[in-house]
């Protein structure tokens, strides 16, 4: 009886470990020339520059400030709406990626095949959006951490998004 319970109990560690880390993506693939989550908008500016435009969203008990580079390419930063640090203080919790020209740190850009992210670290998740878009996100080390690639009906990457919790 041991055995087969110790049996079980190795099985399920495996399949639940699996499914966990079924992608071998490090963290570092979420940084943008070294942009990425818990750097600053401060430091965004350093990297990218004066934002062609700024947008705020104060509600929900967070505020958000979008720095809008182009519309292919914006950096969100998030604080909670008690909060009146200014806007380059704020950490960064994500951004988008349309622009072909910015690439993750392995290379990959907007317009490639999503198979060569696949080939370099294996599946994400496959996931339909509410707008009926497909993605594949890949999570990190079970933390709010999150890095889609959006893909076109060719599947070839068409925005590439980060997305973080606090």
């Amino acid at each position: 009886m041991k055995r087969i319970v110790l049996f079980l109990l190795t099985m399920l560690s495996i399949l639940f470990s699996a499914t966990c880390f079924a992608h071998t993506m490090p963290e570092s693939e979420m940084f943008l020339r070294g942009i990425g989550p818990k750097t600053t908008l401060a430091q965004v500016k350093t990297v990218y520059g004066e934002p062609a435009s700024k947008d705020e969203f104060k509600g929900e008990g967070v505020r958000v400030v979008t720095y809008v580079y182009s519309p292919l390419f914006k950096v969100f930063g998030r604080t909670y709406a008690e909060d009146t640090s200014p806007d380059e203080k704020l950490t960064v919790v994500g951004y988008m990626v349309k622009d072909k020209n910015i690439t993750t740190p392995s290379g990959f850009s907007v317009g490639m095949p999503y198979q060569a992210v696949v080939k370099k670290f294996g599946p994400g998740e496959k996931f339909k959006n509410y707008n009926g878009r497909i993605g594949y996100i890949y999570g990190f080390n079970n933390d709010v951490k999150t890095l889609t690639f959006y893909v076109d009906k060719e599947e070839k990457i068409s925005e590439i998004n980060l997305g973080t919790d606090f």
